[in-house]
């Protein structure tokens, strides 16, 4: 197998000149044993996801993407299989108190010619490339996106929020009376089952 070390700057590797940035692979250029491929990638790597760079949206990364990926090629089908590792921090959906987590999605990716993949198989899903080139760049950030967690909870036993006065319930007791009934409802309180 031939082992691939990438670093941040581009570097000349077996006469070829091979771009962390853009992790693009020549399809003929890949070994029988395949290519491993390991990246430490800047966040700002991942500045096409908006879901990092919001504001908004409250997912801060803090630390930089490692990629670790193994390439393989079988006539023109190109295989890649590996991990990526980050770390995140976003605020507990419950308490609002920030939460460290680590994503560790896996990468298993078939990718196929475009001109392999026939009009019928149109409906099904199907990963390609054109030309002799790989770009694994969109593959991998669709992972990391696919990863990004939609709900967060510091632990499964938070208390969150009073809706009354805003304390953090997991770090005080509050007096705030909690029979509030809404208007609309408060007719249910006397219906008997």
């Amino acid at each position: 197998m031939s082992n691939l070390v990438l670093l941040l700057n581009p570097i000349n590797f077996n006469s070829q000149m091979i771009s962390t940035s853009a992790m693009k692979l020549h399809v003929s250029d890949i070994s029988e044993s395949g290519v491993h491929i390991e990246v430490l990638e800047e966040p700002q790597w991942l500045a096409n996801l908006p879901e990092l760079w919001s504001e908004s949206e409250g997912i801060h990364l803090l630390t930089k993407i490692g990629i670790d990926l193994h390439v393989t090629r079988v006539l023109k089908e190109v295989t890649v299989i590996g991990d990526v590792q980050l770390s995140i921090e976003t605020a507990c959906s419950r308490c609002v108190e920030s939460v460290r987590i680590e994503l560790n999605p896996l990468v298993n990716l078939v990718l196929s010619p475009v001109d392999k993949i026939s009009d019928e198989d149109d409906d099904d899903e199907h990963e390609t490339y054109k030309g002799d080139e790989v770009d694994l760049s969109n593959y991998i950030m669709e992972q990391i996106a696919i990863s990004l967690p939609v709900k967060v909870v510091c632990n499964e036993d938070c208390k969150g929020l009073c809706t009354i006065c805003g304390n953090n319930l997991n770090q005080e007791n509050c007096t705030c009376e909690r029979d509030n009934i809404d208007p609309r409802f408060a007719i249910l309180k006397n219906l008997k089952i």
